[in-house]
């Protein structure tokens, strides 16, 4: 449950077991094994100055005092329940639960953390105020398998993929390349990764066998922070991780007599399938009264005819909500002005309409992409394009628990047939908060970049 504006908030414990699962731009990320969570806790910029230092000193007081920073993660983790849980599925999706650290607990993490911590991240440091719990992908609930008819491993493997962009809206279509693969020169150029990536999201997101199979292949041959495999909830494989990858298919696939080829080919066909299979069985977030004229249910229908996703399979859901971006940043940005941007307000203003709204939530995020430029609802022109950026920026996880026993008869959602046995599977998306709107300048900013180092890369 979202913790709501009545309801205490959950003071954390800081346990003897908590592992450092990695951080993004904007959060850092715990694993908390014994009770199989997750922790969130929110980063800011770390100060260069001694005012800096100040200002930091003055933000914690206020968070601490007047609540600020409790605001702040509750209503993120509101717009997260709201739109973003309903347009995945709550069967991909975990709830959510706000938790208080105090500043002691969130030295103690800072102090421990900086010899895991990647130097390119640690500009930033935890910010107080700001932490949620939700369930942890690496495993399956044991209310999933605790009363299944057949016994299972004991071993649980994740694979978590983030399969970044997997479309190109109208002011992309003419770029030599999709973005993801042209910014691998960038990152090259600025010597954040080691080696380019053959990985496109257009070939992940296609549906065609070959092409699914070959980005899943690249994915394992250059991991970088787009693919990571876990085992028990630790990390077995993934960028600077050296476990050797065929080790790790002998234990998933429970074998010692297969050639490594063979593995790697049902490894390829487990994970596509895991990604095209259909396991909201009853979802209500794709319900419509008006189906006909509802635009979402047009965007699904583009989306089936550019792809072969099949609806209601993890990829086809997201890949639906990254259409919502129709025009590019580009187009969103000549909108903007720098007096107008409030990063955040537009949160609490699309919640508060679809409160008002008796309407299908997609219906409405779709009709605020043509709401009055000179209104009071100016900002909300913005959603489309601000979810869909989330959808493009987000992770998600497989777990799987091989069967012991050959139930080839049986016919379940959550289980996946190969040929070398049949795993009971989960699949679990996750990193869907909210982006401030003043990242439409950003990703406007960063698409030019990547296009002229891109040039520059292939010119020569």
């Amino acid at each position: 449950m979202v913790t709501s504006d009545n309801d205490p908030l959950n003071d954390f414990q800081i346990t003897e077991e908590w592992i450092y699962r990695g951080e993004g731009n904007c959060n850092v990320v715990l694993s908390l094994p014994k009770s199989r969570k997750i922790l969130r806790i929110r980063k800011i910029d770390r100060p260069k100055t001694l005012i800096g230092w100040l200002i930091v000193w003055i933000n914690d007081f206020l968070y601490w005092y007047c609540g600020k920073g409790i605001k702040e993660e509750l209503r993120d983790l509101k717009f997260y329940s709201t739109v973003m849980r309903p347009l995945v599925g709550r069967i991909y999706t975990s709830e959510a639960d706000q938790v208080i650290l105090s500043r002691k607990q969130i030295k103690i993490f800072e102090d421990s953390l900086g010899k895991y911590r990647p130097e390119f991240r640690k500009h930033k440091i935890l910010q107080y105020g700001r932490a949620s719990l939700f369930d942890d992908f690496a495993f399956i609930p044991k209310e999933e398998y605790e009363y299944l008819p057949f016994e299972i491993s004991q071993n649980t493997f994740a694979i978590e993929i983030k399969p970044k962009q997997g479309w190109r809206p109208l002011s992309e279509k003419h770029f030599p390349a999709c973005l993801f693969c042209m910014h691998q020169y960038l990152k090259a150029e600025k010597k954040q990764i080691r080696c380019l990536s053959k990985y496109c999201p257009e070939d992940l997101f296609s549906g065609d066998d070959d092409r699914m199979k070959n980005a899943i292949k690249s994915l394992i041959e250059v991991p970088q922070n787009n693919f990571r495999i876990f085992k028990n909830g630790k990390l077995v494989y993934g960028e600077g991780v050296g476990v050797e990858f065929y080790k790790i298919l002998e234990q998933l696939f429970e074998t010692s007599n297969e050639k490594l080829e063979r593995l790697q080919e049902e490894f390829y066909e487990l994970v596509k399938t895991c990604l095209l299979t259909n396991l909201a069985n009853i979802d209500s977030s794709d319900d419509c009264e008006d189906k006909l004229f509802c635009e979402w249910n047009k965007i699904i229908q583009e989306a089936s005819r550019q792809t072969r996703l099949p609806k209601g399979s993890v990829l086809e859901k997201i890949l639906s909500i990254q259409m919502l971006d129709t025009e590019g940043c580009s187009y969103y940005n000549k909108l903007l002005s720098k007096e107008r941007i409030k990063d955040w307000d537009y949160v609490d203003m699309l919640l508060n309409k679809i409160n008002d709204e008796c309407a299908c939530l997609k219906c409405v995020i779709m009709v605020l992409g043509n709401t009055s430029r000179n209104g009071d609802d100016f900002d909300l022109v913005f959603v489309p394009y601000l979810i869909s950026a989330i959808a493009k920026d987000c992770s998600l996880m497989i777990t799987l628990k091989k069967i012991q026993e050959n139930i080839s008869d049986l016919k379940m959602k959550n289980v996946v047939h190969t040929s070398l046995g049949q795993f009971l599977v989960n699949v679990g998306v996750f990193d869907l908060y909210p982006k401030r709107l003043s990242a439409i300048r950003k990703h406007c900013t960063r698409n030019k970049e990547i296009l002229q180092t891109y040039q520059r890369a292939t010119v020569s």
